[in-house]
């Protein structure tokens, strides 16, 4: 008649149940937090990439219309440190330095870049600079994941500047 001392261990596995199963939605909410500071830091790192590159161009506004990107392309510029380079060839190595940048900053990342001129008719008119990236991420689908341009398990970012 000694049942109703200590636990039996039918009760003791309950109980563990109960805590493992707390553990591992702690253990889901701490992976979500780690996705969504990556997340925060990929975008915040998208906008100071869009910024260094705004700058290179404000640098070099003779070639402005030589900064285009195709999506996934790999500029290979020449390295106008230790060589004369014109306006067009300091572009393109802007461009590859600013991709290695890139690659440091939002490993597996790719970029489109689009310069117009905001009147065909006249050269001397701004331009308008179009830049897209997208990078690799497991988190849950975000707003630009509805954008069809940007594939599934990425993120998309656009941001658009006169020049």
């Amino acid at each position: 008649m000694n049942r109703s001392r200590g636990f039996s261990i039918l009760e003791a596995l309950c109980a563990l149940l109960v805590l493992n199963l707390l553990g591992v939605g702690l253990l889901h909410w701490q992976w979500q937090a780690l996705q969504a500071q990556r997340d925060a830091l990929a975008f915040q790192n998208a906008v100071g990439l869009a910024q260094d590159l705004w700058q290179r161009m404000q640098v070099n506004p003779a070639a402005a219309l030589s900064y285009q990107l195709v999506l996934g392309e790999v500029v290979q510029g020449p390295n106008c440190h230790a060589q004369p380079c014109d306006p067009s060839q300091w572009a393109q190595a802007n461009l590859a330095e600013w991709q290695q940048d890139m690659q440091l900053r939002i490993p597996g990342a790719k970029a489109q870049l689009e310069t117009k001129l905001t009147s065909p008719a006249q050269v001397s008119l701004p331009t308008n600079v179009s830049l897209t990236l997208i990078w690799p991420s497991r988190a849950n689908p975000s707003p630009s994941a509805s954008d069809p341009a940007c594939p599934e398990q990425h993120r998309c970012w656009q941001t658009t500047w006169p020049l």
